[in-house]
């Protein structure tokens, strides 16, 4: 069945730029997307993609065969060539990466995505377009939904396993950031984070420490391991000379992150989308402001990336070492809304609630958050949770910030 967007219809338009209305939901989600600027200075240097989407799949990647003046042309004027949408080529995976974000930021299914490339890295939404009837019946199309189908079918009897690598900051005596590399090499249970964020860092330096304990059908064995690996980090550090900092951004251009890895499952908009409700809505209620500077870029909803074992890593989530308590109740929360999240009420974060999200305007959640628990209350196995849950909740409703300008390492007994 295909779910319709309160932004958009499933109209065959003409028109290259989507309404502003429309736009003003895909900036809020940090999605870049064509100006009128940008189409008088730089139409003549364009590259233009349109993209077939099913869920996160990508059925069909077209090029646009006409380069100068096509903001003059209709877009059922123009012609589109399918082209070998190359992994190796940055320009095709961001053209990819941006086009699913905004069919998923846009509450669709699946549908069209027309994008402009400035350069290979450099690229905009012009338009999202739900399918119309007669798309929706193309072979392509029919053959995608019935593999995707039959996946989530055969998934129902596998158990699903977590993974994590959540990353945190160090903090020297100064209030300076040390830097993980001081410490730690790049591979290993403790690592430094690949990503470097800022271009003043030589080539070997590496601001993050990241844990990558082995994945874990159970959440509680999943955050013993997160636990173990943390002495670990402990045993390299000398507990005089940094401090540990978890959250979302403990130094302003460092986003930490939380992110948590499913395999057993395939990715589906309909479980990201209650991913992103169940999981990443709450947690706003401890959020710290850090947090909310991270978004959009980083953590906003529906942030994944599909992987070769099969799964996907959800990458939405600040950084939930602040305690063990946060760091099983996230864990526990996010194994019950992947089992059960066909029995969950489907939420779409539309509107003021995603305003609320990405402004961090917790009063306006509360009542949301609220409603969420009650509705995993009713589920079967919530009881096998609850201990952890049920104390989760409570903290994350007492309007308590979590203390992440504290070193973490006394709330694990390090």
């Amino acid at each position: 069945m295909t779910v319709h967007s309160p932004f958009i219809k499933a109209t065959k338009t003409t028109a290259w730029r989507q309404t502003d209305q429309t736009l003003q939901w895909l900036r809020l989600q940090g999605i870049p997307v064509l100006s009128a600027k940008d189409q008088q200075m730089l139409a003549g240097q364009l590259r233009l993609y349109q993209c077939w989407l099913d869920q996160a799949q990508l059925l069909r990647m077209e090029q646009a065969e006409e380069r100068g003046d096509w903001l003059q042309h209709p877009l059922a004027d123009r012609t589109f060539r399918p082209i070998t949408s190359e992994a190796d080529n940055p320009e095709h995976r961001l053209v990819k990466h941006l086009a699913v974000r905004s069919l998923y930021g846009l509450g669709l299914n699946s549908g069209r995505v027309v994008l402009a490339a400035f350069s290979i890295h450099r690229v905009k939404v012009l338009q999202v377009q739900a399918f119309d009837p007669e798309q929706e019946q193309r072979d392509f199309i029919r053959e995608a939904r019935e593999e995707l189908r039959a996946r989530l079918e055969a998934s129902r009897q596998a158990e699903i396993v977590l993974g994590a690598d959540p990353e945190f900051a160090l903090r020297q005596r100064s209030g300076e950031m040390a830097l993980a590399s001081d410490y730690f090499g790049k591979r290993g249970k403790v690592g430094c984070d690949s990503t470097r964020y800022r271009e003043e860092l030589a080539l070997n330096q590496w601001p993050l420490v990241e844990i990558r304990p082995d994945p874990s059908p159970d959440p509680a064995e999943l955050t013993s391991r997160i636990e173990e690996a943390l002495q670990l980090a402990a045993a390299r550090i000398d507990k005089r000379e940094v401090e540990w900092l978890a959250g979302g951004m403990p130094f302003a251009g460092y986003p930490t992150g939380g992110h948590i890895h499913f395999s057993g499952i395939p990715l589906h908009f309909g479980l990201l989308r209650q991913l992103d409700a169940y999981l990443a809505v709450p947690l706003v209620l401890a959020e710290d402001e850090g947090c909310r500077r991270r978004r959009p870029r980083y953590g906003f909803l529906g942030d994944v990336r599909e992987k070769d074992y099969g799964g996907f890593e959800y990458r939405t989530l600040p950084s939930w070492l602040v305690s063990p308590l946060i760091t099983s109740g996230v864990l526990s929360l996010a194994k019950l809304v992947a089992t059960h999240w066909r029995s969950l009420p489907a939420v779409r974060l539309q509107g003021r609630l995603l305003i609320a999200y990405y402004r961090g305007r917790k009063e306006m959640l509360r009542p949301l958050v609220l409603q969420l628990w009650a509705a995993l209350k009713q589920l079967p196995d919530y009881a096998r949770y609850a201990s952890v849950l049920n104390r989760y909740f409570d903290y994350l409703l007492s309007g308590e910030v979590w203390p992440v300008e504290r070193d973490f390492r006394p709330h694990w007994g390090l």
